[in-house]
């Protein structure tokens, strides 16, 4: 008699905890979706000052949409794991610094992106499930008020700069700026890159199944041409030249020479699409520093996101 009722003692005390621990895999699937801002971190625009690492050149008026989708699965009370595809939209202005130098350069672009992630989440502050659906009379653990994580990962990213020239975008790649593909000059680069994405969130539960989350996200690239600017002036007349060379027109190799090189002051006014372009008396900034090579871009985002969770039953 005393065998079986502290049996039944072991049961009441632990079957309920062993219950609660094991709840969280009847909701490990959830669904994401989320809208934000981007912010790019590259050779382009910038903050006051002489160009600086990470936020500290930070350029607010480039800010532009970014949206979300993904899914996420919870190995264990701790750990998530999460793959999502994100696009967005970079933008960089030299009008937008007050830096000399880079005001002087007078260059911009834009681009849209599309990115995969594949990350892991580890949450540092867990919001217990407890009485998530407030039903009135019923006593529960009501948990914290927030949930706290960081993660990190590896992205894939796909990119095409475009540069304005009497106001329509072109693609830039393809035109080599910087004089790429041109004989005993560089190949062109690639308009896809890794990333490393890692970044920290707050999040909210809803009821049982939807929640709300904020995630400030770093990443990192690969790449130093996003914004198709890292190296040297090739030469407007060195680059209009060999765009004639190659068989451009002289209004299309105009347009390249205009998009290498738009910097203001040096010699007339770049709005009038450079027609005297083989002008002698023209100042020409051939070999001159045009980007950094020696730090790859990189960007932000601020997102909002909402979560389903896919109940097991």
């Amino acid at each position: 008699m005393k065998k079986h009722l502290l049996i039944t003692l072991i049961a009441v005390v632990l079957l309920p905890n062993i219950a609660d621990a094991q709840r969280w895999k009847r909701f490990r699937r959830q669904l994401i979706g989320g809208v934000g801002v981007t912010n790019f971190l590259g050779d382009l625009g910038g903050g006051p000052g002489v160009g600086r690492d990470f936020i500290w050149d930070l350029d607010v008026p480039a800010t532009r949409p970014s949206l979300m989708v993904g899914y996420r699965y919870q190995f264990n009370s701790c750990l998530f794991g999460r793959a999502n595809v994100q696009w967005g939209v970079f933008r960089a202005d030299d009008d937008f610094t007050t830096e000399q130098f880079r005001s002087g350069r007078n260059l911009k672009f834009r681009t849209g992106y599309f990115e995969l992630d594949l990350m892991a989440e580890f949450y540092l502050i867990q919001n217990a499930r407890g009485n998530l659906d407030k039903l009135k009379g019923v006593r529960g653990r009501r948990g914290l008020k927030m949930e706290v994580y960081v993660y990190g990962g590896l992205g894939f990213m796909y990119f095409n700069p475009k540069g304005e020239y009497q106001g329509t975008w072109h693609k830039l790649q393809p035109l080599g700026t910087e004089g790429q593909g041109l004989p005993g000059e560089a190949e062109k680069y690639n308009r896809t890159t890794f990333t490393i994405p890692y970044g920290i969130g707050l999040g909210k539960s809803i009821d049982r199944y939807w929640g709300v989350n904020l995630e400030l996200t770093f990443r990192q690239t690969f790449s130093d041409y996003i914004d198709d600017v890292s190296g040297n002036y090739y030469g407007r007349k060195n680059i209009y030249q060999a765009k004639i060379d190659q068989g451009f027109s002289s209004a299309e190799a105009t347009k390249v020479a205009f998009l290498s090189d738009p910097s203001q002051g040096l010699g007339g006014n770049p709005a009038n699409g450079f027609t005297n372009i083989l002008d002698p008396d023209r100042n020409d900034l051939v070999g001159q520093q045009r980007g950094d090579p020696s730090d790859n871009d990189a960007y932000m985002t601020l997102m909002v996101t909402v979560s389903r969770k896919i109940v097991k039953r």
